[in-house]
C-alpha cells in the first residue's frame, strides 16, 4: 500500500514549502551531540542514568549513611500481609485500597 503523504525525511529534511523541517534535523532530540556519542547512547539501551547513582537495593538495602532503606524491604507495601494475601488483593483490582482498611466489597 503506498502513501502519497509527503514526508520531509525522503526529501532531504525539507518540508513541502521548501522550509528545513526540525524534526529532522540532526540536532532533533539529541541536542546536536554527534553520532558517536548518539551511537553510545544507544548502545547502552534504556540505560540513561548515570553509573554514579546509589541505589540501595545493590547495597544490601543500606543507604548511604548506613542506616536501612525500608523500601527494599519484602513486607514494605502490604505490611505483614502473606503472598496469597498480596495476590488477592491483586486480583480485586481498585477495590484493594478498600480491602487492606478492612471494608468488604464483594
Amino acid at each position: 500500500m503506498s502513501s502519497n503523504k509527503y514526508k520531509p525525511s525522503e526529501h532531504s529534511g525539507l518540508k513541502e514549502d521548501g522550509t528545513q523541517d526540525q524534526r529532522v534535523s540532526s540536532e532533533h532530540g539529541f541536542g546536536g551531540q554527534n553520532r558517536e556519542h548518539v551511537a553510545e547512547v544507544g548502545r547502552k539501551g534504556g540505560h540513561t542514568q548515570p553509573d554514579d547513582i546509589y541505589k540501595p537495593s545493590e547495597h544490601g538495602g543500606m543507604k548511604t549513611g548506613g542506616t536501612e532503606d525500608k523500601r527494599t524491604r519484602s513486607d514494605h507495601g502490604f505490611g505483614s500481609r502473606t503472598t496469597e494475601e498480596v495476590q488477592e488483593l491483586g486480583r480485586k483490582g481498585g477495590l484493594a485500597r478498600g480491602a487492606q482498611q478492612g471494608e468488604d466489597y464483594d
